[in-house]
């Protein structure tokens, strides 16, 4: 593992304490892959996730205004910051809300430094939820997450002259991976799997596999996925996640997808859109179902109804026993 810190990679490799902006800028000899690349492809078009890479986006002028300030946002981004120990600066705004001259006016500021800006209220629920976390994270007995090992490990490699690259949240070991996520949903244990496939775990994991058994091969098979996916209110509950191999199946499948439309894109330089040609869909089954349904009950009140006035039944349905 390299230990020095990083604003450029040259060479395939498993780097430690490298810089943040400079990794979401891609500091890959060329534009590189990634698992959000990834999911934009999938799940909209490779148009889309030309405008998302930071090496193939369009530049945009102008003075960058800063983002439109949401509670569970900031406190999700303060949470991880504090959890990793790593990444953006966090910015206490000490004032009740960001209306006045002088909040707006330290805002500006502190994002234009590229920190997280948070209100102080906020800040205090990220540290009692960091907290609280890791009380729980010890009785699941994940003692090593998010303290033996090193936070926002950038791994890089090389595929037939494509550049790859990945973020570990934790690596406690090659074999061993944690990854953070915060939210102001619920995040039961039965809501876990649609949650999952909607951010894409199952391709974030095939990623950071894909990659480690590139440069680390002699564990490859034996790496453990764990997510920990926390509430941002209190009480803060906290499900932890280890992937099975039904989910990375899946994962490795949708990321081959990905990659096969990605290196088709670059080596013709198109990126394209949804189809051009007139879709035909299919009507959903399950709302037609459902509507179909509605229109049996309504007609059978509306026939009840009509007898217990007298009148003949307005609908075509039978009522029981008749």
């Amino acid at each position: 593992m390299a230990t020095e810190a990083r604003v450029k990679i040259d060479q395939p490799g498993i780097y430690v304490d490298f810089d943040p902006a400079a990794y979401h800028a891609d500091p890959c000899p060329k534009p590189s892959f990634t698992q959000s690349i990834a999911k934009v492809i999938l799940d909209r078009s490779p148009a889309h996730a030309r405008l998302e890479h930071p090496r193939l986006a369009p530049v945009v002028e102008g003075e960058e205004e800063a983002e439109k300030y949401v509670a569970a946002q900031a406190i999700g981004n303060a949470a991880h910051a504090l959890m990793i120990g790593r990444g953006r600066v966090v910015a206490e705004g000490k004032f009740d809300d960001w209306r006045s001259k002088a909040a707006q006016a330290f805002r500006l500021e502190q994002h234009a430094a590229g920190k997280i800006v948070i209100l102080t209220k906020h800040l205090r629920r990220a540290e009692d939820m960091v907290a609280e976390g890791r009380v729980q994270l010890a009785r699941v007995g994940w003692k090593s997450a998010f303290d033996q090992g090193a936070g926002e490990v950038v791994i890089a490699w090389q595929e037939h002259g494509l550049w790859f690259r990945s973020m570990i949240d934790w690596m406690t070991s090659s074999v061993e991976l944690y990854d953070y996520k915060t939210s102001g949903k619920s995040t039961a244990p039965h809501t876990i799997p649609l949650l999952g496939i909607d951010a894409g775990w199952d391709i974030q994991a095939a990623m950071h596999e894909r990659g480690l058994d590139v440069l680390d091969p002699e564990n490859a098979g034996r790496r453990k996925f764990r997510f920990v996916a926390q509430e941002n209110e209190p009480p803060y509950a906290l499900t932890p996640v280890e992937l099975t191999e039904a989910w990375l199946t899946m994962g490795r499948k949708k990321l081959q997808r990905a990659i096969d439309v990605w290196r088709d894109c670059l080596t013709r330089n198109r990126w394209p859109a949804y189809p051009a040609v007139p879709l035909r869909p299919e009507y959903p089954e399950w709302q037609e179902r459902k509507w179909l349904e509605r229109e049996e009950t309504t007609a059978f009140h509306e026939n009840v109804q009509a007898l217990a006035e007298g009148r003949r039944a307005p609908a075509e349905i039978l009522l029981p026993g008749g």
